[in-house]
């Protein structure tokens, strides 16, 4: 496997060294060394250097392969919600069949004449157009919405179940984080930063292209004399100084003596739960850079609005726990409900656990999301997930960031308070035409121009109604 290619297969690295991004498949953010006797999975991709892998398992039998058999697993198991509307207007129809030949034989008795009259006009009346209107159309009006917003619903399931409260995993990476590496903190000079982003720009590994990227300026000198450690760092002449950068291991062993601060700069970046590079010049380590995978800006937001809606916020991720703990205290989120190291058997497992109990929201982007997003109540994929994680959700959000989370939630909220409404107002227009209709007061004439005004009632306030974003 040369750099840069997809793992095909699951496998054993017989020789070469590498580094393997497996983000989509454990949702592990920073890069994975991968040595002789390392197991590869399918769908890795081999970033660094030339591999040769003896193939273990293929097509199905593959991890990947597993995780889509469970997705199919989790799809198949749940239970669908049984529609009240419909209970309620097929009830309704025998109600008022039965009333209706109440009103005939009483009628018989008291003015034969106008027996069959008033129970005409009670069947007539008492249409339940409106009641079987009231759900299907409130929600078609929704997702309708909903697309025109970026918010792709997939049934009205979806919208009843949100309405409520219940527990919601967050996947990390790529769902609360951006999914790239970047340099979140800086220590040291500015002058530091071209000679970084010269020599980085000479490597194509993730942590490099980061540095090189986001370390660039307009104009800086061209490297030479480069060295590269996989797994370790990188070395080279830059402008005629000696320039070494990588990990703190690497760059220790290379020089001895370094800036008083930084330790102490190191053990920030670690706090944090970012990634820290040293970097030395001319035989002295005097810069860190804390690279990570920045929280979305609108990450905090969210998350403060779905607690305030009732729900129990969770971190449900891949990568390492201390990363996770992170960003589960940047986000006001208690330890004991984020979790690191998840595989993807063990989201699957964490959702049954918890949908024993209740609702249960999970959102993520990733392949290793796709059994759990597929065996939640609700999944919900964000933009830019893998293809197999949109295919298992019933949401798919095409608009970036967290917030059009907060707005499904909110939505789907505003969406059951129409059919209540609209459900309400069926049924007392039916009773009270009903009444009219049992008393004598209307004739099947009179029923029949009566009758469309609980349709229309229902249409307006679907139509009129503030769901997602309409008026």
């Amino acid at each position: 496997m040369l750099a840069g290619d997809s793992i095909p297969a699951d496998g054993i690295v017989e020789s070469g060294t590498s580094s393997m991004d497996q983000s989509l498949l454990t949702g592990e953010s920073a890069p994975v060394s991968a040595t002789i006797g390392s197991l590869v999975c399918a769908g890795a991709v081999n970033l660094s250097a030339p591999l040769r892998i003896r193939v273990s398992a293929a097509g199905e039998a593959t991890r990947v392969g597993r995780l889509m058999k469970m997705v199919e697993e989790g799809t198949r198991r749940r239970a669908p919600i049984v529609r009240f509307a419909d209970r309620l207007a097929s009830r309704f129809v025998y109600a008022m069949l039965s009333l209706s030949l109440a009103t005939g034989v009483a009628w018989s008795f008291i003015d034969p004449s106008r027996a069959i009259e008033n129970a005409v006009a009670l069947l007539i009346v008492t249409c339940p157009c409106a009641l079987g209107l009231a759900t299907p159309l409130a929600v078609t009006v929704a997702i309708g919405r909903a697309a025109r917003r970026g918010i792709l619903i997939k049934g009205g399931d979806a919208v009843q179940v949100l309405s409520r409260q219940g527990v919601m995993f967050l996947d990390k990476t790529g769902t609360l984080t951006q999914g790239r590496m970047s340099v979140v903190r800086w220590f040291g000079a500015e002058e530091l930063k071209p000679l970084v982003a010269s020599l980085e720009s000479e490597s194509s590994h993730p942590i490099a292209q980061a540095l090189a990227r986001d370390l660039a300026v307009s104009d800086f000198p061209r490297a030479s004399e480069v060295e590269q450690v996989i797994g370790g760092g990188i070395a080279g002449l830059v402008n005629a100084q000696r320039v070494v950068v990588g990990s703190s291991t690497f760059v220790r062993r290379i020089v001895r003596n370094e800036d008083a601060r930084i330790t102490e700069s190191e053990s920030e970046c670690i706090a944090q739960g970012l990634t820290p590079v040293l970097i030395a010049v001319d035989g002295l380590i005097c810069g860190v850079a804390g690279l990570g995978d920045p929280l979305r800006e609108d990450a905090g937001a969210a998350v403060r609005s779905l607690k305030d809606a009732g729900w129990d916020v969770r971190i449900l991720s891949g990568d390492h726990p201390d990363v996770v703990s992170a960003v589960a205290r940047t986000l006001g989120i208690a330890p004991d409900h984020a979790r690191g190291s998840a595989t993807p058997e063990a989201k699957l497992q964490a959702v049954f656990e918890s949908a024993r109990h209740g609702t249960v929201a999970m959102v993520g982007d990733g392949v290793n999301d796709a059994a759990a997003l597929a065996a939640a109540t609700v999944g919900i994929a964000v933009r830019g997930g893998a293809e197999a994680s949109m295919a298992a959700a019933d949401v798919y959000l095409s608009q970036p960031g967290l917030m059009p989370i907060v707005d499904l939630v909110q939505a789907s909220r505003r969406t059951l308070r129409v059919i209540r409404i609209s459900l309400g107002a069926s049924l007392l227009y039916n009773a009270l035409a009903a009444s009219l209709a049992v008393t004598g007061l209307i004739n099947p004439l009179i029923a029949a121009i009566l009758m469309p005004l609980s349709s229309l009632t229902v249409l307006t306030l679907s139509f009129k109604a503030r769901t997602f974003g309409g008026r």
